[in-house]
């Protein structure tokens, strides 16, 4: 089966480098402001600085998943938690905080990613990072160790029936899932090989998809001269892509 080329424009990689950057700023400032309220007096605990963290953290790793979705570097993840992590130290204004981490190098994750696309019907994006917090003021010491995981993954079916010479009745059924519990598409692109390329069903004049609402897409094409096998793109509500080629029945 030919391989399937994705063709990221330079216009979606910049777009992706914002949203990251905005992710980046809000968090930071979200921090600032809770940290600078502490150091007012307001009722605000270790307990709030930690979950706030425990938040922020988690939608900058969302954020460096979909730009290396993208076709980003896939060093941006620990680069960015370096930064931020430096940037929460610094703004624990009640005592020391020290904050560190690493990225997961257990199977199938490498340097805290896992990138796999595909031809079996099955792909799936996917971040895992280990984290440690310790935070030391006049009347506290505490730690908190959790792991950030973010992943979206997709299973790809089809069947297909020839009902005239060449022509081809196509039925391709998606499932979307995030952290492996069923999840929305933001929108998805169906290709089936035919026996001059890879073609873009969307395109065909008689495509037909259905969303279930419960994570489950369905789309429907007849095409000519079809070879088997259709290919999925698709972006989840969190922007990250992911892919899965597969064989129909």
């Amino acid at each position: 089966m030919r391989s399937f080329r994705r063709n990221c424009s330079g216009q979606v990689l910049v777009l992706a480098a914002l949203a990251i950057a905005l992710i980046i700023s809000s968090t930071m400032v979200y921090v600032f402001q809770m940290a600078e309220a502490q150091s007012l007096g307001h009722p605000s605990s270790s307990d709030d600085y930690v979950r706030t963290v425990k938040l922020s953290t988690r939608n900058l790793v969302i954020g460096s998943l979909a730009d290396i979705s993208y076709g980003g570097n896939t060093t941006t993840l620990g680069t960015n938690l370096e930064r931020w992590c430096s940037f929460v130290e610094n703004q624990y204004y009640l005592g020391k905080s020290h904050v560190s981490f690493a990225l997961c190098e257990r199977s199938p994750y490498s340097s805290g990613l896992r990138l796999f696309w595909g031809t079996a019907g099955f792909g799936v994006t996917s971040a895992k990072v280990d984290f440690s917090m310790g935070l030391t003021d006049e009347t506290t010491e505490m730690s908190a160790f959790y792991s950030v995981n973010v992943t979206t993954s997709i299973y790809v079916s089809g069947v297909h029936q020839e009902y005239s010479p060449n022509w081809y009745a196509v039925n391709v059924t998606i499932h979307v899932n995030n952290e492996w519990e069923p999840a929305l598409a933001k929108n998805f692109t169906v290709y089936h090989e035919s026996e001059t390329g890879w073609q873009n069903s969307g395109l065909l004049s008689g495509y037909y998809s259905e969303d279930f609402g419960n994570g489950t897409y369905r789309a429907s094409f007849v095409c000519q001269n079809f070879v088997n096998d259709v290919s999925v793109r698709l972006y989840d509500w969190r922007e990250i892509f992911v892919q899965a080629n597969a064989t129909c029945a």
